[in-house]
């Protein structure tokens, strides 16, 4: 009887340690998911000021050379 108690008692544990795996590798690819998430957004923040960057750019260096073409002409 012994060797039974014993036997259930390492059962209950490995029971016991599979379930803590389970709700750790439960909560690691919640965080990972999570992480993925926020690194998307950051990524597209990123990319639109980019965009937003380069248009305001793109405007200044128009300006900039319709303002010498105007100086020119005078």
């Amino acid at each position: 009887q012994g060797l039974a108690a014993e036997l259930r008692s390492l059962r209950a544990r490995a029971e016991e340690a599979a379930l803590s795996h389970e709700r750790e590798a439960r909560t690691l690819r919640d965080q990972a998911t999570a992480a993925a998430k926020q690194r998307d957004s950051a990524l597209r923040e990123a990319r639109a000021a980019a965009r937003r960057e380069l248009l305001e750019a793109q405007r200044e260096a128009r300006d900039s050379r319709e303002g010498r073409d105007t100086e020119r002409r005078r």
